[in-house]
């Protein structure tokens, strides 16, 4: 079931949190402006989960309360939401699939110092460069678009993603209408307190570019229903709503989050949270690599 009011809640503090802290910050001491960044940028998790749970149609009942309370959350993250769901659907459907192993690298085609600059981008901040980077790229004529998307997508392992993306080429401009909400919002925080944006961009890049691929480092390749559930206590639970358990969501994406915590939820290679994130640190893994073709490190 659907915790609408609960969600609502969140949404609401989250909402009104962001348009203080970018638009309200400028008239406060240094003091309270430290605060407000730190507090919005500790949020993350949960703006994200939300912006998730929308994706899922999981935010609210009625469909259009979804999709609205979903653009809005999307757009104070700082990416059109549509595009947000094309991405993180095609997470699911190409998950441990070669188009979609962002920590595996093929060493007979790539250099190991490339790979390995690349990989610590990814986690350090470029996860969320790439999400902002859509507010400009979306501008792009129709026809290039579609065949970026075609290549992001190619039909393999049962996957075919062709109407998934005629679909995303159908809310272009609704995505383009996103992606200059953003475009002005940030501009205006900036005309604001450039200062206070800055660091929210920088502080929650960081943290969503860590928390995107944890879940799936290391883990057997060729199985797109895989992922950890990582243990966490009651607190960090109740701040990631539940996106601790991964691989309930990855077999069971109809569930809500508050449904996720399911019981004798995890299994002999779940780790923690913390190991899960800091793992990714080791590096890359090579294609060739026992540790993704047996089991979870």
């Amino acid at each position: 079931m659907i915790p609408a009011r609960l969600n609502f809640a969140i949404a609401l503090g989250i909402v009104v949190a962001n348009v203080a802290a970018l638009f309200f910050a400028a008239s406060a001491p240094m003091l309270a402006k430290a605060a407000m960044a730190i507090a919005i940028i500790l949020s993350t998790p949960a703006h994200w989960a939300l912006v998730h749970e929308a994706i899922h149609g999981h935010l609210f009942a009625s469909r259009r309360a979804n999709d609205i309370g979903g653009r809005l959350l999307a757009i104070l993250f700082g990416l059109p939401f549509a595009a947000a769901r094309f991405a993180h659907l095609r997470h699911h459907r190409y998950n441990r699939l070669p188009p979609a192993r962002e920590e595996v690298f093929d060493e007979t085609a790539q250099s190991r110092i490339g790979a390995y600059a690349f990989h610590y981008f990814r986690i350090a901040y470029g996860l969320y460069a790439g999400e902002l980077a859509i507010n400009a790229l979306c501008f792009l004529p129709r026809a290039m678009l579609r065949r970026h998307l075609q290549s992001l997508c190619p039909a393999t392992d049962g996957v075919d993603y062709a109407r998934a993306i005629q679909r995303t080429m159908q809310t272009l401009g609704q995505i383009r209408i996103d992606a200059f909400c953003v475009i002005a919002l940030f501009s205006a925080a900036i005309y604001a307190d450039s200062g206070v944006l800055i660091a929210i961009i920088i502080g929650r890049g960081f943290i969503i570019s860590q928390l995107d691929h944890a879940p799936h480092h290391g883990t057997p390749l060729d199985n797109r229903d895989y992922a950890l559930n990582m243990t966490a206590p009651r607190w960090l639970r109740g701040a990631l709503l539940n996106f601790n358990f991964h691989r309930n969501h990855h077999r069971q994406p109809q569930l809500p989050w508050k449904s996720l915590a399911l019981p004798q939820s995890f299994a002999n290679d779940d780790i923690s949270f913390a190991r899960a994130v800091l793992r990714q640190w080791r590096g890359p893994i090579a294609a060739s690599d026992e540790r993704i073709r047996a089991r979870a490190t």
